[in-house]
Order: C-alpha cells, then sequence, then structure tokens
C-alpha cells in the first residue's frame, strides 16, 4: 500500500450530485414548465390553464415567457426609393415599435397572472421571462432542460414565427412540445399514450415523463391494424410500455382502436375525457405527411382535440 493511501481513502472521494427518483417522490433537480406567451389571436388563456394545471399537480415551477423581436431589427426601411437607395426614416418607427411591444408584454402579463391567480398557483411558484429576439432563437434556448414548452393549440399550424419555432424545436432540435388544445379547463386526470413501437413514440415517452407523472389514469392506445403481429422483435407489445411506467404507480391499461389512427385516438380520448395525448410527430418524412397528410397533421388540427406531448 503507499504511502498515504489510506489517509486518501477516508476522504469523501464520491461526491452524490442528485438524487432522482423514477415516481418523483424525491429529486434535487429544479423542475420547470416554461409556457409560451404569445400576442395575436392565439388561445393563450388556455395553454396558460393547461400550464398551471401542470405546475400545481406537479409542485413545480412555471414560466411565461415571450419573445419579441429587436425594435431596430423590427423597422422596415421607408422613404423614397433613389437608383436603388432607399432612404431610411425608422427612427420614429422604431419608438413606436417599442411602445406596441411594451403594452404587448402587459397584455401577457395581466392574461398569465389572471389565469394563474383563477387557478389558485401560487405566485412564488410562477414568474415570468420577457426576451428580446425571434421566437425560433428564444423558445427552444430557453427552454432546453425544463420539463417542456406549452404552446396554444393555433401556434402549431400558423405559418407565423410561432409555427416556424414549433416545427424547429420538434424537428430540428428533437426536443418535447407539448401542444394546448382549445380547453380552458383541461382535464389532466387521464392521459393517452399513442404506442406503435416507433423510435419517435418512444422518445415521446420518455421525453414527457414529467407530464405523465400528472395523470391518475394512463391509457395506452394501439391501433391493432396497424400492427405487425409477425414482427419478431416486438416493439409493439404495449405491455412494454406498462411495464416501463411501472415506476409511476399510477393506473395502466391498453386499449386497442380500428380505423384511422388520428380519428380513433380524438374518438378514444373523448370517450374517456383524456385531457393529453403523448405521441411520437412524424414518423414519415415532414414532405410526405404534408402532401398526403398523416396522423400528426390531423391531430395537430384537430379544433377540439385533446393537448398533444409530443417528440420526433
Amino acid at each position: 500500500m503507499q504511502p498515504g493511501l489510506e489517509d486518501k481513502a477516508s476522504e469523501p472521494n464520491i461526491i452524490i450530485i442528485c438524487k432522482v427518483y423514477f415516481d418523483g417522490t424525491e429529486k434535487d433537480f429544479d423542475m420547470a414548465f416554461y409556457c409560451a406567451l404569445t400576442e395575436g389571436d392565439f388561445s393563450l388563456k388556455a395553454s396558460v390553464a393547461l400550464a398551471c394545471r401542470l405546475a400545481k399537480k406537479l409542485d413545480t415551477e412555471l414560466i411565461g415567457v415571450s419573445a419579441l423581436p429587436d425594435p431596430a431589427r423590427a423597422v422596415m426601411m421607408t422613404g423614397v426609393s433613389m437608383h436603388g437607395m432607399m432612404v431610411a426614416s425608422g427612427g420614429r418607427l422604431a419608438e413606436g415599435i417599442k411602445e406596441a411591444q411594451a403594452e404587448a408584454r402587459g397584455y401577457l402579463e395581466k392574461t398569465f397572472n389572471e389565469v394563474c391567480d383563477s387557478d389558485d398557483l401560487a405566485a412564488d411558484q410562477r414568474s415570468i421571462e420577457h426576451h428580446v429576439g425571434l421566437p425560433t432563437e428564444i423558445y427552444p434556448r430557453v427552454s432546453l432542460l425544463s420539463d417542456g414548452l406549452i404552446t396554444p393549440h393555433e401556434c402549431v399550424t400558423s405559418g407565423n414565427e410561432h409555427g416556424l419555432a414549433f416545427e424547429s424545436m420538434l424537428l430540428d432540435r428533437r426536443q418535447p412540445v407539448i401542444v394546448s388544445s382549445t380547453d380552458e379547463t383541461p382535464d389532466l386526470s387521464t392521459m393517452i399514450i399513442a404506442w406503435d413501437g416507433s423510435p419517435q413514440a418512444a422518445r415521446a415517452i420518455r421525453l414527457n415523463l414529467s407530464v405523465l407523472r400528472a395523470a391518475d389514469r394512463i391509457v395506452v392506445a394501439q391501433n391493432a391494424q396497424k400492427i405487425d403481429v409477425e414482427d419478431r422483435f416486438g416493439a409493439e407489445d404495449p405491455k412494454r410500455v406498462v411495464d416501463f411506467l411501472k415506476p409511476l404507480k399510477k393506473d395502466v391499461d391498453v386499449r386497442k382502436f380500428d380505423g384511422k389512427v388520428a380519428s380513433g385516438l380524438l374518438k378514444l380520448s373523448e370517450d374517456l375525457n383524456a385531457g393529453v395525448i403523448v405521441a411520437g410527430a412524424y414518423g414519415h418524412s415532414r414532405l410526405e405527411e404534408m402532401i398526403f397528410g398523416g396522423v400528426s397533421k390531423s391531430l395537430l388540427r384537430a379544433d377540439h382535440g385533446p393537448a398533444l406531448a409530443l417528440a420526433h
């Protein structure tokens, strides 16, 4: 034994950084949900209500986040064109944009706090962050290590910066996104997992475990007509999901359905009064789904469906 080794052995060389239990009974990580505060004609109150209920059920922090562009960057050049040159007169316009943004932030804060108050979410459990930049820049960065970003339903199908941010987070960065329903009183007691054995479905479950922890009952839904019973790997077997979720200590059962996948899931969620569907998004190529349609597109465009906890 080398000299001094006895002394070193008595030193606490191993440091326990954190303890994380799958059922969430004890944790040293700070959990938090981010809620996109979007200006415009979006179902903001419904998305904040969903975020509040998730935060309250899980005793986590809720952070409302807005992303508005730099006024100087947003100024459009105006004036008279002379030989291809444009005379800029954007000083006053920039001031007008600043004033409009201050008004927008005030409205977003007021709406956020009103919904949180109505859901009895404690003041010390919520906060607001206002960022300067585009949603495509801000949302992925601030929510990278969070439990999820909740976004209003209409944002995901809009062609503006909010829709681009959703697509970028989901498809390019492979971050989970929680799309709220249009229901301002969402029920989280029952959630559905759309399971087909695909990598997208598996990632959706793992990346949305925080969401699933808020449920009392979890239903693993599967379209029997879309499953290859001859698959020797058996990835589609819903029992794999049931076993995986056992540490959550939830009531988990399996439901089969026939017909089209999206309509079957929406019908099942209506029958069970499920507030959330956890699903893999865009199992086919984005272009293929745009041209021919698909489950993801149908679910996202449903006007009265549940919230969607997605991953790709």
